[in-house]
């Protein structure tokens, strides 16, 4: 016996085998024989239910049912005890009583479902299984009811017929599950018309427009969606003579859409404008069939447009908000649309390769971005602008088959003597600002490269073939930079330019540091502010930022006491000072030298609690010094200055009410002293006391003694006695 006649034979045993030992689960078995002797109207023989491509079983359960018959068919069958069905699908001929939507298990994972026809109304009441997420009509001559969308949990729906009898809800009920939508629009039902809102996370919606033939479709109006992204109408319609619908503008409302795609005659072009400037950027917009009138539409800002075989000029077409256009299998004879109808700055991508595109190719498309354009497989003529032919026919491969005058995949790139570039000598730049450049020229290329002798200066192809930006940061001396252009950057452009030089306007002490203001100071590390003073002593400042230099604040110095110039400055003092930036040097000016505010023995200032006056010693400026703006304040309380110098502060000063310590200071100029200074108690002492002498007893003038001639007579006789010492001593 032939050996592979003998395996099949033990095969077929070993499969009889195992089909005969089959068991089912639950009522599975009754319900799968029934099912087949429905389908073949006969017998099948217990345990042969497992049949490839018709029920999948998996051990004792089965997991996918895939009916199909050649002979019309009505099916009872109990489906509810297929719990574990993940695939249920049937073919034409096959009908269901009850629906099928009212016997479906509750299935234990998620499951798919696909009816080519259905005839068999969906009762009112329905409720769907929540691991139902896939279900497809290939036909559907039913309405769908309300709770087909308010109950269960299916995410993907598919309508690829309808007939007489659909009819989608009037009004749809809120659904948070829907995430992908496909229905077919005839003359037997109306979208509905509150989809937008009541569809809340639908992502992808696909109408199928059945327009061929009919006249009383109503194309749908539509509400904003909230996440709608994917939007495809395809009109069946592939002659005039389908119905056909003005541009529905509530599209131009969907401003979620990432992608719309329309295809085949449906929309009328020719009769109004076709805005859909209000989508969102980078929309990707395809028109595939059919467009004869591109010069109505109005495209949204960074929008990517496909166009295939459609049959339309796009020579007066506004493609300015586009960035990237593709055009394909259009039969139209035109020239190549000029390059003002694009933002050829903004284009990344211009392919108009396999069309019917006669003429040469103009000179502004070398303003276009190097590698967008593609425009093989046309029937172009002429001569090739210079730009494309300075770099060769090898960099432009994308621009053949076609014919040419002088250019093709052999020709070699030539030393573009069409090549110019005006760049004055000797720029003058600012320091503290980064500078920005522009030179216009043609045929420069798309491709450059700059060498400087300062460090991070850029070069920059703005309009290609045209104009350049050079962006030079804040720096300081002669520089200079190489421009290089052409194939292998073998044409070379030099670029000189010069920083002004500092000067020095003023200063300004802050603590321990002085800090100096002036113009064109180095904001760059590379270059050192270095300043002299006083002809001998260097110090190195401290680089400021553009920052610093906004907010007026003036160039400081480290605090190290050799590296500060305060170590060498003494108060009202002139001393001379200039700078030198990168071999730069500055004026010398002479400055006039006030660090601070010093008041003498300010810890043995005491005053009273009473209010009085004191003279205050220290240092409070120069005689150039301007007091009339002085303020003086004890406690927040303003003092009465009565006099002040340079060297001397006298005040009045208020009364305080309780002895202590309090803070003062005062301010001249841009200086401010603080300290603290000591009220107390005004000492007050009491009476002094006269002391009592011991009385001295008068005498008591004698019986006929009168006082005041004895008093008279003892004065006479002092004066009587004083003249003789006299004139003793005199002889």
């Amino acid at each position: 016996m032939n050996k592979s006649i003998l395996n099949i034979i033990i095969f077929l045993i070993f499969f009889t085998k195992n089909i005969y030992s089959q068991n089912f689960k639950g009522n599975q078995k009754a319900q799968v024989n029934a099912l087949f002797s429905q389908i073949y109207q006969g017998h099948v023989y217990e345990g042969s239910q497992c049949i490839i491509g018709l029920i999948v079983c998996n051990g004792d359960t089965v997991t996918e049912i895939n009916i199909f018959t050649g002979v019309q068919v009505t099916l009872t069958v109990d489906f509810s005890v297929f719990e574990d069905l993940n695939y249920f699908s049937s073919r034409s001929n096959i009908n269901f009583l009850p629906n099928i939507f009212s016997r479906l298990p509750n299935f234990t994972s998620l499951a798919h479902m696909s009816l080519d026809d259905l005839t068999v109304p969906i009762p009112d009441n329905i409720s769907l299984p929540e691991n139902l997420q896939y279900v497809s009509f290939q036909r559907i001559s039913v309405p769908l009811p309300s709770a087909f969308f308010s109950t269960g949990k299916i995410q993907n729906l598919n309508i690829y017929s309808t007939g007489p009898g659909f009819a989608f809800p009037s009004e749809l009920p809120n659904n948070y599950y829907l995430r992908v939508l496909r229905a077919t629009l005839d003359e037997n039902g109306l979208f509905p018309y509150n989809a937008g809102s009541s569809l809340k996370n639908l992502s992808s919606l696909t109408l199928y427009i059945n327009n061929k033939g009919t006249h009383n479709i109503t194309f749908p109006k539509f509400q904003p969606f909230t996440k709608l992204e994917n939007l495809e109408i395809f009109f069946q319609g592939l002659d005039p003579s389908s119905q056909l619908f003005g541009f529905e503008p509530s599209l131009n409302k969907i401003t979620s859409l990432n992608t719309l795609e329309i295809r085949n005659y449906g929309f009328n072009y020719s009769m109004d404008a076709v805005d859909l400037s209000n989508l969102t950027n980078s929309l990707s917009l395809s028109f595939i069939y059919y467009v004869d009138n591109l010069k109505v539409f109005k495209f949204p800002v960074g929008c990517s447009l496909i166009l295939n075989y459609i049959n339309a000029s796009i020579y007066e077409a506004d493609f300015k908000n586009l960035s990237r256009l593709h055009i394909v299998n259009d039969k139209f004879l035109d020239n190549l649309p000029p390059a003002s109808n694009f933002d050829t700055g903004s284009m990344s991508f211009l392919h108009l390769s396999g069309n019917k595109f006669i003429g040469s190719l103009p000179e502004e498309y070398c303003s276009f971005k190097k590698n967008v354009i593609f425009i093989g497989n046309n029937n172009l003529t002429g001569n090739v602008p210079d730009c494309f032919r300075c770099l060769g026919g090898d960099q432009f491969k994308d621009f053949f088959p076609n014919n040419f005058d002088n250019f093709d995949v052999s020709t070699p790139p030539d030393v573009c003597t069409a090549f110019s570039l005006s760049v004055p000598v000797n720029q003058f730049l600012k320091t503290n600002e980064t500078t920005t450049l522009e030179f216009s020229g043609s045929n420069i290329g798309w491709d450059s490269e700059i060498q400087s002798s300062q460090n991070n200066v850029s070069l920059e192809i703005t309009t290609p073939n045209k104009n350049i930006k050079i962006t030079i940061p804040p720096g300081a001396g002669i520089q200079d930079a190489t421009l290089k252009f052409g194939v292998n950057f073998s044409i070379n452009v030099t670029l000189q330019y010069e920083f002004f030089g500092p000067s020095i306007d003023s200063y300004y002490v802050n603590g321990s540091n002085i800090f100096f203001k002036g113009s064109y100071f180095s904001y760059n590390p590379s270059y050192n502010n270095i300043f002299t003073i006083n002809g001998n002593n260097t110090f190195i400042a401290n680089i400021q930022t553009l920052e610093e230099d906004t907010l007026n604040h003036g160039l400081g110095f480290p605090s190290g006491q050799d590296e500060n110039p305060v170590s060498i400055l003494k108060n009202c003092e002139y001393f001379n000072v200039s700078i030198d930036v990168a071999g730069k040097q500055s004026s010398t000016v002479s400055l006039l030298y006030f660090g601070n505010i010093t008041v003498s023995n300010v810890s043995s200032l005491i005053l009273n609690t009473t209010g009085g006056e004191i003279t205050i010693n220290g240092e409070f400026g120069c005689k150039t010094t301007d007091f009339s703006e002085t303020i003086f304040k004890i406690n927040n309380v303003d003092v009465e200055i009565k006099q002040i110098s340079e060297s001397q502060v006298n005040i009045t000063y208020p009364p305080i009410e309780n002895a202590g310590t309090y803070p003062f200071y005062i301010i001249v100029g841009d200086f401010k002293y603080n300290s603290e200074i000591q009220y107390i108690i005004t000492p007050t002492f009491p009476p002094t006391q006269t002391p009592n002498p011991t009385p001295t007893p008068t005498p008591t003038p004698t019986d006929g003694e009168n006082p005041s001639t004895s008093s008279t007579l003892s004065i006479s006789l002092v004066y009587l006695f004083s003249l003789f010492l006299s004139i003793y001593f005199i002889f």
